[in-house]
């Protein structure tokens, strides 16, 4: 946030609207799919949407539980949950262009930056990752892990 002269106040998403309507906060950053359910555009109608950051859901499972399985019913998890984190994409697609309309419906507006803007945003954002990683040795390692695997699958 400080690379694009903001200052970042770390907040629970129960304070974000009140913030918004009280005048404390100037912004946020989330989702449509986060405003949109919690009516976020009665306070602020304005989205400028710049494909940052990415929200995404996640399932887990205890792994002492999983440990504790025997072989055949792991494998059947692997499958399982292998085949769910793709099936979802088609509704995950779908729930964020309603959620994106539901905004406009509800009375928000969506703003896109213009090309050049984007760009020098992206650029000032790049190296955010790497930069926060380095501090810790683990964090850093990571951040390889998960950045090799977006690159693997793009």
């Amino acid at each position: 946030m400080q690379r694009l002269g903001a200052t970042p106040k770390p907040m629970s998403l129960g304070e974000v609207l009140p913030g918004l309507q009280d005048n404390v906060l100037d912004a946020a950053v989330s989702a449509t799919t986060v405003f949109v359910t919690m009516h976020f555009q009665d306070a602020a109608k304005f989205v400028t949407e710049t494909g940052q950051p990415a929200i995404f859901g996640i399932a887990e499972l205890s792994k002492k539980w999983y440990d504790g399985l025997p072989p055949d019913l792991q494998e059947i998890m692997n499958k399982g949950a292998s085949s769910e984190s793709v099936a979802i994409n088609a509704w995950v697609i779908d729930f964020n262009a309603k959620t994106r309309q539901d905004w406009i419906v509800g009375g928000g507006e969506l703003i896109s930056l213009p090309p050049d803007e984007q760009a020098a945003m992206l650029n000032a954002l790049a190296s955010v990752g790497e930069d926060v990683s380095m501090t810790k040795a683990e964090l850093h390692a990571a951040y390889h892990i998960v950045t090799e695997a977006a690159q693997r699958n793009r």
